[in-house]
């Protein structure tokens, strides 16, 4: 359904001429629709004792706030007290890059969750064709040089890309307005 929003959106007869000229809403909203599928999979994933790696220290925190729910329910890498930096990596897939010097906890969550935007950053559609490799070559070098794939496949040619968290909000927003009416 995302990725069809996605298609939808580039459209003539919807903000086609708008993203032709790559404005900034256009193409943040363009980039959450396209990242979607993988920050779906990646919010699913599940740490070595079964919690979800999103949710796991949400919930031995015992913290019961709904608004960690605006960053995608990344629970469990924005409310790790030990290292601020985990939430990071689930920003890449909407193009935005690692902060210089943040070092993500290395567990199989992160792992995990890089295999999973290495393969949507072999598809030069994706935001994250951007942002995938320095990311990786980063987290390797906190995490061990066989922690991350650096490597990407050649895939379809890119399209533009914006970045920020605007693209999250953008998808919100435009899924409020769909549902309420």
């Amino acid at each position: 359904m995302m990725a069809a929003f996605g298609r939808d959106i580039v459209q003539p007869n919807h903000c086609g001429p708008d993203y032709q000229n790559r404005h900034p809403m256009v193409l943040q909203a363009y980039n959450g629709f396209v990242a979607y599928q993988s920050l779906y999979q990646a919010g699913c994933l599940r740490d070595s004792t079964g919690n979800y790696c999103t949710w796991s220290h949400h919930i031995r925190a015992g913290i019961s706030k709904l608004t960690s729910t605006l960053r995608l329910g990344f629970a469990n890498a924005i409310t790790n007290t030990t290292s601020n930096t985990d939430s990071y990596p689930y920003y890449l897939p909407l193009g935005v890059g690692l902060p210089g010097g943040s070092r993500p906890t290395c567990n199989s969550c992160l792992r995990d969750t890089m295999a999973i935007f290495n393969t949507a950053a072999a598809n030069r559609t994706q935001p994250v064709s951007q942002t995938y490799s320095d990311a990786s070559q980063q987290i390797n070098m906190g995490c061990g040089p066989e922690f991350a794939n650096t490597t990407v496949a050649n895939g379809a040619p890119a399209l533009g890309t914006g970045g920020g968290l605007a693209p999250l909000v953008a998808v919100l927003v435009a899924l409020y307005i769909l549902f309420l009416q």
